[in-house]
């Protein structure tokens, strides 16, 4: 992972906008209508797939749906989607759940019983399969509100139960609050990979973002401070979300001491017990490191303006040799 440090700038309560997050969902429901519906799909979400043994054949029959000897059917994602279950249905609507891939329901060459995982529905009894519904993840599309900068826009994700991966529009960040509790430093997430049950912080070029179920995230994110919620959920007491303060001193994009009730579906936020942070409310992105700094455009307010060293705190008097910041940019004493 790389570690992307950004400056302290000076910085309003983000409003928690942004498309609601979609947990495991009937993604579509496959009905048998014909014979051998090799191509069938639903809305590009999800197609099923017919092989043979070397005797076998399939048809489709009105009352019994898909039924034969020696056959089986295959449900697979489409692209962007995650299967989680399949729900199989036989000729009198009894059921059995499949909840790990492959997706599969068959006949042997001497049984017409249909059999999920190798275990019939009823045996003996069910004649064929008519429907199939399929559960999963969609992929999401996350609003994410504008920063410091046209064309920069910033969010948060969680979801204990599913990974997602980001667009190529989006670096994808895991965080912690340094030392000092001054500042949070974002440290960049290889692959735009989101693992279930981590927060993240999200930096696109898109207003727009657009995350894929994926069941192959290698990421732990080691130090990473960040919680979240899967449902709206009272915020704890010194919770820190993402936010861009616009009016007052401007400090702009951040996280900031959560002021609402409630924390909204799928965000996540940091919790700082004590500190400098908890007496000034806000937290800038911000690292003792010195290189690789990348400067949002700041709201000049005055000459006069405070200077804060590169742990967030005020300077008293006269500053001495180092680098500062002041009105959102960085400079120079020697």
């Amino acid at each position: 992972m790389k570690t992307r440090i950004l400056s302290i700038v000076t910085l309003l309560l983000m409003a928690a906008t942004g498309a609601w997050a979609q947990d495991e969902t009937l993604l579509t429901t496959i009905t048998a209508t014909a014979q051998e519906q090799a191509s069938y799909s639903t809305a590009n979400v999800a197609t099923v797939s017919f092989s043979y043994t070397a005797g076998g054949s399939s048809a489709y029959h009105a009352t019994y749906g898909w039924w034969g000897y020696g056959w089986s059917a295959t449900v697979n994602a489409a692209e962007g989607y995650t299967i989680t279950k399949c729900i199989f249905y036989d000729d009198k609507n009894r059921t059995a759940t499949d909840s790990e891939a492959p997706f599969v329901v068959e006949t042997t060459e001497e049984d017409k019983t249909p059999k999920v995982n190798g275990t019939p529905i009823l045996e003996y009894t069910s004649k064929g399969i008519k429907k199939i519904e399929v559960y999963g993840y969609a992929p999401i599309n996350w609003t994410a509100n504008l920063g410091n900068v046209a064309g920069e826009y910033w969010a948060t994700y969680y979801n204990s139960a599913q990974g997602y991966t980001a667009d190529e529009n989006t670096t994808v960040y895991q965080a912690a609050v340094n030392s000092g509790k001054t500042a949070v430093v974002l440290t960049e997430v290889t692959g735009r990979e989101i693992p279930a049950g981590k927060g993240v912080v999200l930096k696109s070029s898109a207003a727009t973002i657009t995350l894929t179920p994926t069941t192959t995230t290698t990421q732990t994110l080691e130090g990473n401070e960040l919680t979240g919620v899967d449902v709206a959920t009272a915020a704890p007491s010194n919770a820190y979300c993402l936010s861009k303060e616009t009016t007052g001193s401007a400090r702009g994009v951040g996280f900031y001491t959560y002021t609402e009730t409630t924390i909204p579906a799928h965000r996540a936020y940091l919790v700082v017990a004590s500190g400098p942070a908890t007496a000034r409310g806000f937290l800038g992105f911000g690292d003792d490191n010195t290189t690789g700094i990348s400067l949002p455009e700041a709201v000049v307010i005055g000459n006069d303006a405070p200077v804060y060293d590169l742990s967030g705190r005020r300077v008293t008097g006269q500053p001495q040799k180092g680098i500062y910041v002041k009105n959102g940019k960085k400079f120079l004493i020697k």
